[in-house]
């Protein structure tokens, strides 16, 4: 199993009660995007709440990994809508309509960011991040993301056990959260919200090589966290049995 495949597994584990409680709104999941579109255009409340829904969760993410202050994400993410509500007769379809949201959202968090006085912008310090220290952990994935070598800490996650599951949750977002914000974005970006490598590089301006090499790192991170905890386990299970 990929990193990749993972953490999105764990964040739809957390967000399956959040669906459970949408079953009226159900409906728009079999929809065309074109459909989707042509209700947001019409005033369709029940699509503006769907989608509202669909996106909500994801676009804090993204948001508080461009923005410290949660308080602020949560400013920004209302503005997103807003302008998404205010905007969507503008949408030409030259993008997926979420790549269309997500634009909105990234650029807004941006101009937020600069303001708070980080006067360097997101690609300058991306570019920065990724040529420092140029021992690159690249060579431990393959063209597709996965590790070269056995990948030990995934005995946290099982799928039919819950505790198991929220036990990984809790140790991979606090670890993500650690990560420095150039690859902490990028990681969140990539392997939580499912975005390709190019709508990356394109929704934070930054190179297909920057991209690469911080979400390598950023993923190298929480492994390394999963088999230190996997370790530790391992080591307290050793000590208990040791025990007269």
């Amino acid at each position: 199993m990929s990193l990749s495949l993972l953490l999105m597994f764990l964040f739809a584990v957390v967000g399956e009660g959040v669906r459970a409680g949408s079953r009226a709104l159900s409906g728009w999941a079999g929809r065309t995007e074109q459909e989707l579109v042509a209700a947001l255009i019409e005033g369709d409340q029940q699509a503006f709440a769907w989608i509202v829904r669909q996106y909500w969760k994801s676009m804090h993410r993204v948001a508080s990994g461009l923005l410290r202050s949660e308080n602020v994400a949560a400013e920004v993410v209302q503005e997103t809508w807003e302008a998404v509500f205010k905007e969507i007769r503008g949408f030409r379809g030259e993008a997926s309509l979420r790549n269309w949201i997500f634009r909105i959202l990234v650029n807004r968090a941006k101009r937020v960011g600069q303001k708070e006085a980080r006067s360097i912008p997101f690609s300058d310090r991306a570019r920065r991040d990724s040529e420092d220290d140029r021992r690159d952990p690249v060579d431990e994935f393959t063209g597709m993301g996965r590790w070269r070598s056995p990948v030990h800490g995934w005995r946290l996650i099982d799928p039919q056990n819950e505790a198991m599951n929220r036990q990984g949750l809790e140790l991979l977002s606090r670890e993500l959260s650690k990560l420095p914000e150039t690859q902490r974005v990028v990681v969140t970006m990539r392997d939580v919200e499912g975005l390709e490598s190019k709508e990356v590089c394109e929704l934070l301006e930054i190179s297909e090589a920057n991209q690469r090499v911080l979400l390598h790192r950023g993923r190298t991170a929480l492994r390394r966290a999963l088999e230190a905890e996997e370790a530790r386990l391992d080591g307290g299970g050793a000590e208990k049995g040791a025990e007269p």
